[in-house]
């Protein structure tokens, strides 16, 4: 493990509130005292970014640290700004020509983290968020008097625009948590996540405290980096999910722990280091991995750990992000899953049933409705979906998008999720994966009119080139179809 530990906070905290973690860690003798940091970050100014964060980190952290590796403990939003710097500094070794990047960071401990964001992030950027801030955090800073951290509630809500560039870079692209970089060069992460939910009067004040599926802050499932992502292009002859290959590791340890809420984990309770499978020895056994064979022990570890500590159902998110052909971000869209018959007739029942069970857990991001996420019970779904093999039916889903723009329209796209007249042995579908976020980029085709732009011959009047005829084909054949025709043929 390395020499020294930082701590990083979440939304709304300091770094006061984490001395039983730091205390945790000194005591087990993991670090000496002088070698444990934590970090102060000013996340409720309303103009203050994850890069702007990251930008301070990367500084600070090379000023003090000189280069040695460090390990990281992070909670909630913390995980964000950890991330965001990290990618920050791939990003600028990379630039300057650095052939073999390592990270600053050797191992990554996330409690509860905010991966995928919250969905108490609009509840913050109320009024009464602000007023909560302002009166009631002991964290709040004067100089941020009526604010709530605007961007960085934007940046938490779920499906954000900057949790989808986010993950596309370190969780989907090339980064530190892609083995290739190395044994001694990767960061190693590792997840802890909280089980339930508030209770009491806090959860009874504020619905989203006691939402099944969320720790009472974040969703439980938003948390795991073992995300997956898929591109759904209708422009193409053949529609059907494009996945994105993988290059971070294909097992990031997670485990789920349902003594803890999303403030408890970091409390630092009688549970939390009582046993071995409990978070507090798997976090001591983390930070001593020295290569890919304790990693990939540390993630059986961890598999173990989750079903010694999760008992209940299991969610998956995905998240929706809907751009046209020339990539314009589309902001009018509805999405419509419905079941179809083997006779292609929609079976109403199965398709009520979905709506009731599922599809209300739709939502959009505040300020950007391209981007939207749909929560879902996966231990319901799995039922849900024996139904459909036993029918034969299929589920599938249909887009349609509206233009601002008069003369420009989008074509409808349709496609199937699941089939269940599929033979048995093909297994679950391929978009079922527990515990995760799924990531669907949706590109539709734009049309636009001769109203917006149109090409005229040497008369002035609208250039049609003359029909071709296939070599040696029938002087009356049918010309053959070029550029946007043969999308839509």
């Amino acid at each position: 493990m390395a020499d020294q530990l930082l701590i990083i906070h979440g939304y709304s905290d300091g770094a006061t509130s984490f001395t039983a973690l730091r205390d945790f860690f000194v005591s087990s003798g993991a670090y000496q005292p002088q070698n444990v940091y934590l970090l102060n970050y000013d996340s409720m100014d309303d103009e203050a970014t994850f890069e702007d964060f990251a930008d301070k980190l990367d500084e600070d952290c090379a000023r003090l640290f000189e280069g040695e590796r460090i390990d990281v403990a992070c909670h909630s939003t913390g995980s964000l700004v950890a991330r965001a710097w990290l990618r920050m500094h791939y990003q600028r070794q990379v630039g300057e020509g650095i052939a073999s990047p390592t990270s600053p960071v050797e191992h990554l401990l996330m409690f509860a983290p905010a991966n995928f964001g919250s969905d108490l992030a609009r509840l913050g950027e109320s009024f009464l968020g602000k007023f909560r801030c302002t009166f009631f955090n002991s964290h709040h800073q004067g100089r941020d008097f009526l604010e709530s951290g605007r961007v960085v509630l934007q940046g938490l809500e779920p499906a954000s625009p900057f949790q989808w560039s986010l993950s596309a870079d370190d969780l989907h692209g090339d980064s530190y948590f892609n083995p290739a970089l190395g044994e001694a060069r990767v960061c190693y992460p590792f997840v802890f996540a909280a089980g339930k939910g508030y209770d009491g009067i806090e959860g009874r004040l504020i619905p989203a405290r006691s939402k099944p599926g969320t720790d009472g802050t974040v969703r439980i499932c938003g948390t795991s980096l073992g995300t997956r992502k898929c591109v759904v292009d209708f422009a193409e002859k053949v529609v059907a999910p494009a996945w994105v290959p993988e290059r971070k590791f294909e097992l990031v340890p997670f485990a789920i722990f349902d003594a803890f809420n999303h403030g408890s984990i970091i409390g630092v309770e009688a549970s939390f280091n009582a046993g071995p499978h409990s978070a507090g020895a798997l976090a001591l056994d983390a930070i001593k991995v020295r290569g890919f064979g304790d990693y990939a022990a540390m993630g059986k570890r961890f598999l173990e750990a989750f079903h010694a500590n999760h008992q209940g159902d299991n969610y998956q998110q995905f998240f929706f992000k809907v751009v046209d052909d020339v990539g314009l971000s589309i902001l009018d869209f509805f999405v419509d899953f419905f079941v179809l018959q083997p006779s292609g007739e929609v079976n109403q029942a199965l398709t009520t049933e979905f709506d009731e069970a599922f599809k209300s857990d739709f939502t959009t991001h505040s300020a950007d409705k391209s981007c939207r996420v749909l929560l879902l019970n996966v231990t319901r779904l799995e039922s849900y979906l024996g139904k459909l093999r036993q029918a034969g039916a299929r589920l599938v889903f249909d887009i349609t998008a509206k233009s601002p723009l008069a003369e420009v329209r989008y074509l409808p796209g349709h496609a199937v999720l699941f089939d269940g007249s599929a033979p048995a042995a093909q297994g679950d579908p391929s978009f079922l994966f527990p515990n995760t976020t799924t990531l669907v980029e949706i590109i539709l085709n734009r049309i636009e009119s001769d109203k917006i732009l149109a090409l005229l011959d040497h008369n002035l009047v609208a250039a049609s080139p003359a029909p071709k005829a296939p070599v040696n084909a029938p002087a009356n054949a049918p010309a053959e179809l070029t550029g946007r025709a043969t999308l839509l043929g």
